[in-house]
């Protein structure tokens, strides 16, 4: 019955969507079927095994021999009886427990998935709007060089602007760094110890921007800055986005919001998407002349788009190798506004005219790029927190950004990123395990048919995520899916535990034991499985806890919290609740005709 609710309890973790359902619905399912697997061998191959093997005349016990259950049982029943001695002490230190729990959950933090380190960084290089390809890979050749001075650092590749297949679009002032590093068994001793790899990028980043002042960075890793600008559009963990009709207002609300934001510590990298404006050329038809000559704005555009971006006019063959033949203006003439205005159009045969008689032709101050989310133009200040949860950070930014940005009416806010997906997973998480808490709650209360003692039981559960808290903050990790996957195993683990012990209450109690007796001898009764399954807990997750490979910040945090939280939930079943059980007992057994137990 303990285990089906266990299966009830990981029902939330099963209806997770998106990003975090694929990551601990796999974990959550694989748990299951072992469980139902252990269920049907436990009642089948298990009592047929003992069968044939647990033959013969059991032997009586070596009083000479140590027997660690006989210590352990030894040892619980003198605390047990301290402890019912002073049950008020008791009681206080429960409810101080209980306190502390929620005073450090609300200083917890939280973020949407914990850092994984990929064992490589992108560095994202931001330059000036206005420069050109030649100087862009001019600077990125210089980061490169320096970058490749580190020992650590084993190679480093880059994508500047836009390729031919625009997937990604980019100017050529945006260069992807990707710089992939050595083991680090490899990684040379610096003061004696080797580097972090948050100290190595702090080192990288601070050595470009003492040599190379001219360009902004922005510092992610591979996956991730691919995995954020999938999901939300912006290559940032955080972002703010400013939703409006004018370019030049949006622009004006980046750089104050960049501005207030860069002041808060551990903000990190702050940048505003929309950087001012570029030199771009401006052709506007002339549409009466048009007309007279008989064209149309295709026919001069066409034009356009043959002298600026060439066209392809036929093929060049060398053997059986084929090679395209493109028309286009030379470099030179490209820049050159005065040659573009003399650029001939074709009205018909044998017969031209220059551009400027057709159209007005001028290079203008205009936004290289404007982007828009749900039909509506936007800008956005990008973040990458450095030293701090997501939480905290765009909380204590919110309200700076609320008393000092002076918003005009039309224009709205809105903060996506890994910040959004929390909240959306922590909404997903909380109604699915309202719902699976409410299923249990009446499980437990079939067994018993009585509230009292199925409150008794759930007592264990707040105590349970107090532990798991207390973890979390002795290990400075914050709130996160995998913390709250966590939680919810706990929930499981605790009512199991709480079943176990009061179910057997219920026995010797209608086997005439009462009082102090009652309480202590069903402890002792029950010590041993209460144990057997904290130390499988806590011992079948201490692995995840300790591990230090690729990919192991993910599962980190749901370790500690089952291995905190079933630390105290052992110590609630089996102090308190022995303690509880005592001082109301008179309560909890008034009737007898309806108990399953009995």
């Amino acid at each position: 019955f303990g285990q089906l609710i266990i299966l009830i309890v990981f029902v939330p973790i099963l209806a997770l969507t998106g990003i975090e359902g694929k990551m601990f619905r796999p974990m959550a399912a694989t748990f299951c079927f072992a469980l139902i697997a252990a269920f049907l061998l436990a009642f089948s191959v298990i009592p047929a095994l003992a069968g044939l093997l647990l033959i013969g005349k059991p032997q009586p016990p070596n009083s000479q021999r140590f027997n660690l259950m006989s210590t352990l049982q030894q040892a619980y029943a003198a605390t047990l009886k301290l402890a019912l001695r002073f049950q008020r002490i008791v009681l206080t230190l429960a409810i101080i427990l209980l306190v502390t729990g929620a005073m450090l959950y609300a200083r917890l933090g939280g973020e949407f998935i914990p850092r994984l380190y990929e064992g490589a960084a992108a560095f994202q290089f931001v330059r000036p709007l206005s420069i050109s390809m030649d100087a862009s890979i001019a600077l990125e050749k210089k980061s490169q060089q320096l970058l490749l001075e580190f020992p650590e650092v084993d190679r480093v590749f880059a994508r500047i602007g836009t390729a031919e297949i625009a997937t990604d679009a980019m100017g050529v002032n945006l260069a992807d760094t990707y710089i992939m590093f050595r083991p680090r068994s490899e990684w040379p001793a610096i003061d004696g110890a080797r580097r972090t790899p948050s100290e190595l990028i702090a080192a990288l980043r601070s050595h470009l921007e003492a040599h190379i002042p001219g360009q902004r960075i922005l510092v992610s890793q591979p996956i991730q800055l691919r995995f954020n600008e999938l999901l939300e559009g912006a290559r940032a963990d955080v972002n703010l986005k400013i939703f409006g009709e004018d370019l030049d207002v949006l622009q004006a609300l980046t750089r104050d919001a960049t501005r207030i934001i860069s002041a808060i510590p551990g903000a990190g990298e702050v940048e505003p998407e929309l950087r001012g404006k570029v030199p771009m050329l401006v052709v506007t038809p002339r549409d009466a002349v048009l007309r007279e000559m008989g064209l149309s704005r295709a026919e001069l555009l066409d034009t356009i788009e043959i002298g600026m971006g060439g066209k392809q006019v036929g093929f060049l063959y060398r053997g059986l190798k084929r090679f395209p033949i493109y028309v286009r203006l030379s470099t030179e003439r490209r820049g050159d506004l005065e040659k573009l205005r003399r650029l001939p159009v074709g009205v018909e045969e044998n017969f031209t005219v220059p551009l400027e008689r057709l159209a007005t032709i001028e290079f203008r101050e205009t936004y290289e790029m404007i982007k828009r989310d749900s039909f509506r133009r936007r800008g956005a200040v990008l973040i990458n927190p450095r030293g701090r949860d997501t939480e905290s950070l765009v909380n204590a930014a919110r309200e700076r950004i609320e008393s000092e940005l002076d918003v005009p009416p039309d224009y709205y806010l809105e903060w996506g990123g890994n910040f959004k997906n929390l909240e959306q997973a922590r909404l997903t998480l909380a109604s699915l395990v309202v719902l699976a808490f409410l299923i249990v709650l009446g499980m437990i209360y079939s067994v018993f048919q009585d509230w009292r003692r199925t409150g008794l039981v759930l007592l264990g559960v707040p105590f349970a995520l107090v532990g798991g808290v207390l973890s979390l903050q002795l290990y400075s990790i914050p709130f996160s899916v995998s913390a709250g996957v966590g939680f919810i195993a706990l929930f499981g683990i605790s009512i199991l535990n709480g079943i176990v012990l009061m179910s057997h209450y219920g026995d010797m109690k209608s086997a005439g034991l009462a009082g102090r007796e009652l309480a202590i001898q069903g402890g002792i009764h029950r010590l041993r499985p209460v144990l057997m399954t904290a130390l499988t807990d806590a011992l079948g997750f201490l692995p995840m806890m300790t591990a230090t490979g690729l990919g192991a910040g993910v599962q980190r945090p749901l370790a500690t919290v089952v291995v905190g939280g079933v630390m105290t939930s052992t110590f609630v079943i089996l102090i308190l609740l022995p303690v509880l059980h005592c001082m109301f007992e008179r309560y909890l057994y008034t009737d007898q005709r309806n108990d399953p137990l009995k």
